[in-house]
């Protein structure tokens, strides 16, 4: 089983190593992956120091609907 995870971390690097810097969405996309297990395995990557992250974004209305679910819900 760990030689599966070994070659998929592998073939992450090597995506990103041929295209350079790019999406979750498109390195899911050249690998047959969703974005969600792209998410998951460049945060293992970067914690093992074999990617860096360097670029996130809000998600558009993301702001707005934490305060108004905050509001609901009493929260902080």
């Amino acid at each position: 089983m760990d030689e599966w995870w070994s070659e998929i971390d592998d073939a992450v690097v090597a995506c990103l190593s041929e295209i350079g810097g790019t999406s979750p969405d498109e390195i899911g996309r050249r690998l047959g992956m969703s974005e969600e297990a792209a998410v998951s395995i460049l945060g293992l990557l970067a914690q093992q120091g074999r990617v860096r992250i360097a670029r996130v974004e809000a998600v558009q209305g993301a702001a707005h609907a934490r305060r108004a679910a905050m509001s609901i819900g009493g929260g902080k």
